[in-house]
């Protein structure tokens, strides 16, 4: 009995049977099978076999005969509580209601179907006319064809075949099951490229990259925004390893000069950021910064070229330089970094709006600080030559060393500050299951 859902089999001999939910079926030989209700699809490949002259036993019932001897050239055969229905080389579909009446569609080849009398008994091999018929209580049927087998009108015990055109879309077809349960239960690959393709699209994505590899230069990192190849990055001694699920890659930094050198030459008022990041453990006393993105700096940095990095304490730092000194923009979440959070994937979010003077941060979609600072009409946000995973300081800062000590993948960069409900939706759409999560627990296979 399969409640719901769909279920494949697969015969000795070849033949394949896909039961949809709701379905009573029972696998009676090594040549067939009762379907007492529901639905199935058969499709068998191959010729001859041990299956080609099995006897199929069932209950002791006249709804439910003894059993019966299959065609001798078949390989598979169904019986229903009103007819057989056997392969002649084919695809087959065979429904059967809770009335007992049967309808088969054939969807390639062709099968047979036979009437079962009052006793559950096949119909006599005697009295056949042209075309291989038996007064009705037998019919060939070939492709997109259908039959029913029901209760004639006039008579309320006798059985009788009505024809029609086949229903293929009626039915789930074997070459569909696969595509079909990944529809049902999208893969956490197949979850994440959807989410992919739409954020694509939006008009204020400046820059995204997904961290998937291209097989044919591995040394780039593609951006996958609408701004396209001219805001691609190059791998600089960062090593591709696994992201968070199957079919997902990442990138390992950690090590002397390892980063990704980006270039995104745009002025803006307003900046949200996002990263998956794994960190293997927290800065030192020396290197007391893990640098996500950072724009190259010297000393003092240009105006408007920002940091966003981890301090070792495990708070996130947001920060712009400003014209003047000592009045560079600076913001800290709470620490939201501590051992019990090393080595797991975890969403990280910065935000700043210079018109609000206002800067967020987030962890796994929810907010984890907020910091004012005086708002400037006339600042902007200038990215420029950046690195990800570490900073160029221009050779400034020789002792300043400034590496994420971890891994990373799905940069994404926008030219809007992300309310608090759209970055939570990002979070939530790249869950690797299609389930409300609540925190930290992001998969990693």
């Amino acid at each position: 009995i399969l409640s719901s859902g769909l279920l494949e089999i697969t015969y000795d001999s070849g033949a394949k049977v896909i039961l949809e939910g709701p379905c009573i079926y029972e696998v009676e030989s090594t040549a067939g099978g009762y379907l007492a209700l529901g639905k199935l699809t058969a499709r068998v490949e191959k010729r001859g076999g041990k299956g080609s002259r099995s006897k199929v036993q069932g209950s002791r019932s006249k709804a439910e005969p003894s059993s019966f001897i299959l065609h001798p050239s078949s390989l598979f055969s169904v019986r229903t509580p009103t007819a057989v229905i056997t392969d002649l080389g084919t695809e087959f579909g065979v429904e059967v209601d809770r009335s007992g009446v049967t309808e088969s569609h054939v969807f390639r080849g062709s099968v047979k179907v036979a009437v079962l009398d009052a006793d559950g008994n096949l119909p006599s091999p005697f009295g056949r006319g042209a075309g291989g018929e038996s007064s009705g209580r037998e019919v060939i049927l070939r492709e997109n064809e259908s039959a029913r087998v029901q209760h004639d009108k006039n008579a309320e015990n006798r059985l009788v075949i009505v024809r029609g055109p086949a229903d293929p879309a009626g039915f789930v077809r074997v070459g569909q099951l696969a595509k079909l349960a990944e529809q049902r239960h999208p893969t956490p690959l197949r979850r994440w490229q959807e989410f992919n393709e739409e954020l694509r699209k939006r008009d204020d994505l400046l820059a995204y990259y997904d961290f998937q590899r291209d097989e044919s230069d591995r040394s780039v990192l593609r951006n996958r925004a609408a701004t396209g190849a001219a805001l691609d990055g190059r791998i600089e001694g960062a090593a591709w390893v696994s992201g968070r699920f199957t079919g997902k890659h990442a990138l390992r930094f950690g090590w002397p000069g390892t980063g990704v050198r980006v270039n995104i030459p745009v002025e803006c008022r307003q900046l949200t950021l996002v990263a998956w990041v794994k960190l293997d453990f927290l800065p030192t006393t020396r290197d007391y910064f893990s640098g996500l993105l950072m724009s190259d700096g010297g000393k003092p940095p240009l105006p408007g070229r920002m940091h966003w990095q981890i301090y070792r304490d495990g708070t996130m730092k947001f920060s712009v330089a400003s014209a003047g000194p000592g009045d560079n923009i600076i913001g800290f979440s709470r620490p939201i970094f501590g051992e019990d959070q090393l080595d797991q994937w975890r969403f990280v979010a910065a935000t700043c709006d210079l018109a609000a003077g206002k800067t967020g941060f987030y962890l796994d979609g929810a907010s984890v600080g907020e910091h004012q600072f005086a708002a400037s009409p006339s600042a902007t946000i200038e990215l420029g030559p950046a690195t990800i995973g570490d900073w160029d300081d221009l050779g400034a800062y020789p002792d300043d060393d400034r590496q994420l000590r971890g891994r990373m993948e799905g940069l994404m960069v926008f030219r809007t500050a992300l309310s608090a409900d759209e970055i939570h939706r990002l979070f939530e759409l790249q869950q690797p299951v299609q389930t409300k999560t609540t925190g930290s627990r992001a998969n990693e296979q």
